[in-house]
């Protein structure tokens, strides 16, 4: 009977200890979990600061290429106007064509 015994105890304390291990691994687990999701939450604040701030640039660098190639399509125009029509004609409005017709 001693070993049987022996071989019980051995194995309640294998039992135990592999109880406490899980323990302690979920503990582990669940602070290593928060400590990743604050991490990806600091990671996608500063994403998310660099890309607004990237936008705003792209959009502000668009509206000034626009308001440049309005200034030039205008310049150009006033200056087919001065050749077609001479000064009189500068400053005017000419309507779209529509379907064709002037």
């Amino acid at each position: 009977m001693g070993r049987i015994t022996d071989e019980m105890t051995r194995l309640v304390g294998e039992i135990q200890g592999g109880h406490r291990d899980r323990q302690q691994m979920i503990q582990d687990l669940r602070r290593n979990g928060a400590e990743m999701q604050a991490g990806f939450h600091a990671a996608h604040a500063e994403m998310s600061r660099r890309q607004k701030k990237a936008l705003r640039d792209f959009v502000t660098g668009m509206e000034d290429k626009v308001c440049g190639l309005l200034d030039g399509f205008a310049g150009d125009l006033a200056g087919a106007r001065r050749a077609w029509g001479g000064d009189e004609f500068v400053g005017t409005h000419v309507p779209p064509h529509r379907g064709g017709q002037p």
